[in-house]
């Protein structure tokens, strides 16, 4: 094994497995090999919400931590770094007590101004003049604000501000950028407070419509009538570009944990969404199929099988029991029409856990699905469509973080990252941040059988 020092950071090589030789042109799964490519010394600003994108405009994926206050979704600190840690610029004051999230924090990377650098956007809070806490001790919105929020831009390269504009004081929670004017790209924003209202926003900063519901913990979007521009699925109810309410259900209460839009290979959509049940909808409304869960999250579409279309990775959470404690979570894979394929049970601590769609073998392969948040001390692992194990991923930490550090939670997201069409995975969370890479060869159909006269 073979360690060096880059710019802050701790990168380490490790050596692959050996594969069979011969065999077909493709790559052979094998036995299970990756390497750790980076470990992240992120010092005092290691944070649970992790964004990836381009920021000092070298074409290659860099790494945005975002620091808040506990329990408030207050922004307190953004650092920006390559992936192997060097750190471009911080925005704010780095604190050990700040990593530690308690839901979506409303930052994103994106090319705002279309100029072809990116910028980062990020919610700075109003004023909470009577703060609502709920459990007495999340301070979830206000009965009253003074002023309004402001959606401020900085240059993603220099995390210098370029702009800023108001929005609704309560709109805090978390953004995405759709297209709600007919621009030809998402240049418009979706904003919205913890559970009950949410707004469409212009990309000059006019509020263009409002609607108060169960909005749940972040929408999705998709232009499912094909006007050029997209419909908001907050899982009870789809909104119209324009706010207008194409249908809505009664939510009894509840709020959708994950939403999904998809359009399948007959180019119908489905809406997906969890929560008390994985439930797919029609665009009209009408309920498909649902699948039995207790609490459904991080429902995720991909092509996990070679042997058909798409398929559905969702996890079930484990619901209390009586002594305290908790069922384990549980991933389930389904087909889309909401028969189980497999489940596989995550672990006795697993409440946690949460899962995403890797390219690990390349973008013309089928994508595995990522399980994290499966324990103390469980690492994060990679199943195939057939429910089998892939790789085993754990959290590695700069030395001097020591073992017992209570903030032990990690969370994951994956980036090509070399850009070599296979995705990387990255875990991190308020201790640091580590980067794997998939060890066994990528067979590159032109290149191996190489020669000075190419004619295939």
């Amino acid at each position: 094994m073979c360690t060096w020092l880059m710019g802050g950071a701790i990168a380490l090589a490790v050596g692959s497995a050996p594969l069979a030789a011969g065999g077909p042109a493709r790559e052979e799964r094998g036995p299970r090999s990756h390497h750790l490519v980076s470990v992240i010394d992120t010092e005092d600003f290691g944070a649970e919400t992790v964004r990836i994108g381009d920021l000092n405009g070298d074409g290659a994926p860099d790494l945005l931590f975002v620091q808040s206050i506990h329990a408030t979704r207050e922004i307190t600190c953004l650092t920006a770094t390559t992936v192997s840690g060097e750190v471009l610029w911080q925005h704010g004051t780095p604190s050990r007590d700040n990593g530690v999230i308690y839901s979506d924090l409303p930052v994103q990377i994106y090319d705002w101004d279309g100029d072809g650098a990116n910028e980062v956007l990020y919610v700075v809070q109003a004023r909470y003049v009577e703060p609502d806490e709920w459990g007495g001790w999340a301070r979830e919105r206000a009965r009253s604000y003074e002023g309004d929020a402001f959606m401020v831009i900085l240059d993603a390269a220099t995390g210098e501000e370029k702009g800023r504009f108001a929005i609704p004081a309560p709109a805090d929670d978390c953004f995405l950028f759709a297209n709600l004017t007919g621009r030809g790209r998402r240049q418009d924003l979706v904003v919205k407070d913890r559970y009950w209202n949410i707004w469409g926003v212009s990309h000059e900063g006019t509020v263009l419509w409002h609607w108060e519901g169960s909005t749940g913990h972040f929408p999705a979007y998709g232009d499912v009538d094909d006007d050029g521009k997209d419909e908001i699925f907050l899982g009870f109810c789809l909104l119209d570009h324009d706010g207008t309410v194409r249908f809505a259900h009664d939510p009894k209460g509840a709020h959708q944990d994950a939403a999904y839009v998809v359009r399948l290979e007959d180019g119908t959509w489905r809406l997906l969404f969890g929560n008390h049940g994985l439930h797919c909808l029609s665009i009209a409304g009408e309920e498909l199929w649902s699948l039995p869960m207790a609490e459904a999250q991080h429902v995720v579409i991909a092509r996990y099988r070679g042997d058909g279309p798409l398929q559905c990775a969702a996890i079930a959470r484990g619901q209390p029991r009586p002594d305290g404690s908790r069922d384990p979570a549980t991933l389930i894979l389904c087909d889309m029409k909401g028969q189980e394929l497999w489940h596989r049970e995550l672990g006795p601590e697993s409440w946690a856990s949460g899962c995403i769609a890797v390219d690990w073998f390349g973008a013309d392969d089928p994508s595995c699905v990522l399980v994290y948040g499966r324990g103390p001390g469980e690492p994060a692992v990679l199943y195939d469509g057939g429910g089998e194990l892939v790789d085993s991923l754990p959290m590695v930490y700069a030395p001097g973080h020591p073992d017992n550090d209570p903030r032990a939670h990690f969370y994951a997201l994956k980036a090509d990252v070399w850009g070599d069409g296979r995705d990387e995975v990255i875990l991190f969370g308020a201790r640091g941040a580590c980067i794997y890479s998939n060890a066994r060869p990528l067979a590159i159909p032109t290149l191996y059988n190489s020669n000075l006269y190419p004619g295939m």
